[in-house]
Protein backbone atom coordinates (compact mmCIF):
# COMPACT_ATOMS: atom_id res chain seq x y z
CA UNK A 1 0.00 0.00 0.00
CA UNK A 2 1.33 3.40 -0.91
CA UNK A 3 2.09 5.75 2.00
CA UNK A 4 -0.40 8.31 0.69
CA UNK A 5 -3.27 5.81 0.67
CA UNK A 6 -2.29 4.57 4.11
CA UNK A 7 -2.24 8.13 5.43
CA UNK A 8 -5.66 8.82 3.86
CA UNK A 9 -7.13 5.64 5.39
CA UNK A 10 -5.75 6.55 8.82
CA UNK A 11 -7.22 10.05 8.58
CA UNK A 12 -10.62 8.66 7.58
CA UNK A 13 -10.63 6.24 10.49
CA UNK A 14 -9.62 8.99 12.89
CA UNK A 15 -12.37 11.32 11.62
CA UNK A 16 -14.94 8.52 11.85
CA UNK A 17 -13.87 7.74 15.39
CA UNK A 18 -14.08 11.39 16.44
CA UNK A 19 -17.49 11.96 14.81
CA UNK A 20 -18.87 8.72 16.29
CA UNK A 21 -17.73 9.79 19.76
CA UNK A 22 -19.28 13.27 19.30
CA UNK A 23 -22.56 11.69 18.20
CA UNK A 24 -22.59 9.47 21.28
CA UNK A 25 -21.93 12.45 23.55
CA UNK A 26 -24.66 14.51 21.85
CA UNK A 27 -27.18 11.69 22.27
CA UNK A 28 -26.28 11.42 25.95
CA UNK A 29 -26.75 15.18 26.41
CA UNK A 30 -30.18 15.05 24.76
CA UNK A 31 -31.16 12.11 26.95
CA UNK A 32 -30.10 14.03 30.07
CA UNK A 33 -32.01 17.13 28.97
CA UNK A 34 -35.15 15.08 28.32
CA UNK A 35 -34.91 13.49 31.77
CA UNK A 36 -34.57 16.90 33.41
CA UNK A 37 -37.54 18.27 31.47
CA UNK A 38 -39.63 15.25 32.41
CA UNK A 39 -38.79 15.80 36.08
CA UNK A 40 -39.67 19.50 35.91
CA UNK A 41 -42.96 18.80 34.14
CA UNK A 42 -43.86 16.06 36.60
CA UNK A 43 -43.05 18.36 39.52
CA UNK A 44 -45.44 20.96 38.07
CA UNK A 45 -48.09 18.28 37.50
CA UNK A 46 -48.01 18.60 33.71
CA UNK A 47 -48.37 15.23 32.01
CA UNK A 48 -48.00 14.82 28.26
CA UNK A 49 -49.70 12.33 26.00
CA UNK A 50 -46.90 10.26 24.45
CA UNK A 51 -48.51 10.12 20.98
CA UNK A 52 -49.48 13.76 20.50
CA UNK A 53 -47.03 15.45 22.93
CA UNK A 54 -49.89 17.59 24.16
CA UNK A 55 -50.49 18.16 27.89
CA UNK A 56 -53.10 15.71 29.17
CA UNK A 57 -55.38 18.39 30.62
CA UNK A 58 -55.48 20.02 27.17
CA UNK A 59 -56.58 16.71 25.67
CA UNK A 60 -59.20 16.25 28.39
CA UNK A 61 -60.65 19.71 27.69
CA UNK A 62 -60.56 19.03 23.95
CA UNK A 63 -62.24 15.63 24.29
CA UNK A 64 -64.98 17.17 26.47
CA UNK A 65 -65.68 19.66 23.68
CA UNK A 66 -64.13 22.68 25.44
CA UNK A 67 -62.08 23.89 22.47
CA UNK A 68 -61.40 27.42 23.79
CA UNK A 69 -60.32 26.06 27.16
CA UNK A 70 -57.99 23.59 25.40
CA UNK A 71 -56.46 26.46 23.40
CA UNK A 72 -55.98 28.57 26.53
CA UNK A 73 -54.44 25.67 28.48
CA UNK A 74 -52.05 24.82 25.66
CA UNK A 75 -51.03 28.48 25.44
CA UNK A 76 -50.40 28.62 29.20
CA UNK A 77 -48.49 25.34 29.43
CA UNK A 78 -46.24 25.75 26.42
CA UNK A 79 -45.90 29.48 25.91
CA UNK A 80 -47.09 29.05 22.33
CA UNK A 81 -48.95 31.96 20.79
CA UNK A 82 -52.74 31.80 20.74
CA UNK A 83 -52.57 31.35 16.97
CA UNK A 84 -50.20 28.38 17.34
CA UNK A 85 -52.40 26.90 20.07
CA UNK A 86 -55.48 27.32 17.88
CA UNK A 87 -53.73 25.62 14.95
CA UNK A 88 -52.68 22.72 17.14
CA UNK A 89 -56.19 22.19 18.50
CA UNK A 90 -57.56 22.35 14.95
CA UNK A 91 -55.03 19.70 13.92
CA UNK A 92 -56.33 17.47 16.73
CA UNK A 93 -59.83 17.84 15.29
CA UNK A 94 -58.71 16.60 11.89
CA UNK A 95 -57.06 13.51 13.41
Amino acid sequence: MKPQKFYCCCCCLLLFSISNNELRLTRQRFFNIERKLDCLLEEKGILFDKQTYVPKDVLVAFNLGHKLKAIRLYHQHTGASLKQAHELINSLESN
